[in-house]
């Protein structure tokens, strides 16, 4: 059992099933030809994993695990999958708690609608804009939009993760009315009819990260995302991609009619949201890792506890990873874009 490959994002995963999983993975430890999992900053290389199977394991994990207690003993569910930063004064007083566990997150998804074109486009409609999102994740952003950035606007969250939208149909989309909709989609074939979208936002997907190589997933995305906007609709973006992946994003968006109007560099701001958000992330990956007893078998427990938590840090940009440093390094330089279809 392999839980970086071996996972489907069409499954949901009980914590039954998540015990039999990381047990199996466990004792197939001296099966393994190769540490996939670097011990030295928790690096998995490229074709060492997919998306679809440890974004499945997450999912189900954050669902199975429930509520816990922050570092501060704030009680969260974990479900914003996102590095998000700190609230860059520039951009005016932040809209979210220290208090919050979660607010690096939330700082994300505000961020994308804090420019001033998007301000506008939504003032000029009463705020009853429609938004969808690519690659939503739990949803726990699209609630956020609603509840505080965006209140009278409709949202449609998609992702093709069905933990994911799962856990949005069940925790979020009921408390707003219809107003918020979950959809279970590849986001390259999204089912929408074409030019329905005041905005496409996206953040921090796993997409046009492989540095100058645009793929062909790449180029379904950014198409699928002109084909949802209306005629001058907004896409909204924010990420920590390498500068070569920014490049190359930018040159084919232009040249299929997303011309890019604004980009904002939030490097530095989610360093220190990095740094800042340590003690909560390492709190909830050792009790995540508390209850499964398969990491307490001698000698492979003991070996695929270690790469569990360093896998997770690194998911994290935790500091001493390779993400987090790629991050310092700029290597993965964090920026929020405006896009406009022209």
């Amino acid at each position: 059992m392999d839980v970086l490959t071996n996972l489907s994002e069409a499954a949901e995963y009980s914590m039954p099933r998540l015990q039999a999983i990381i047990t199996a993975w466990v004792m197939s430890t001296p099966l393994e030809r190769a540490q996939k999992v670097a011990r030295a900053d928790g690096h998995v290389e490229e074709g060492e994993y997919t998306k679809q199977s440890v974004y499945s394991l997450l999912y189900s994990l954050y669902r199975s695990m429930g509520t816990v207690r922050s570092e501060h003993g704030e009680p969260y569910e974990f479900t914003f999958n996102t590095w998000g930063y700190v609230w860059p004064e520039a951009w005016g007083p932040a809209p979210t708690s220290e208090r919050d566990p979660q607010r690096y997150g939330r700082n994300a998804y505000s961020g994308l609608f804090h420019f001033d074109a998007v301000q506008r486009r939504a003032r000029e409609r009463a705020g009853r804009v429609h938004v969808v999102e690519l690659g939503c994740g739990t949803g726990a952003g699209a609630d956020h939009v609603c509840t505080s950035v965006l209140p009278k606007c409709t949202y449609e969250a998609i992702d093709m993760q069905l933990g994911g939208v799962t856990t949005c149909r069940k925790k979020f989309a009921p408390h707003h009315r219809g107003r918020l909709v979950a959809t279970h989609a590849d986001a390259t074939r999204a089912p929408i009819d074409d030019e329905v979208a005041d905005i496409v936002a996206v953040c921090e997907t796993h997409v046009t990260d492989q540095g100058d190589v645009m793929t062909e997933e790449d180029r379904k995305f950014f198409r699928s995302a002109r084909r949802i906007l209306k005629p001058g609709g907004l896409f909204v973006w924010g990420n920590s991609i390498p500068e070569e992946a920014w490049r190359s994003s930018f040159e084919f968006m232009e040249s299929i009619g997303l011309e890019i109007v604004e980009t904002d560099d939030v490097t530095d701001e989610a360093v220190r949201a990095r740094d800042l958000d340590d003690p909560r992330i390492q709190a909830y990956i050792d009790e995540a890792i508390s209850r499964f007893p398969a990491f307490r078998v001698p000698v492979y427990g003991a070996r695929r506890r270690v790469e569990a938590e360093l896998a997770m840090r690194n998911l994290c940009r935790a500091p001493g990873t390779r993400l987090y440093d790629d991050l310092v390094t700029r290597r993965d330089p964090y920026q929020v874009v405006l896009a406009r279809r022209v």
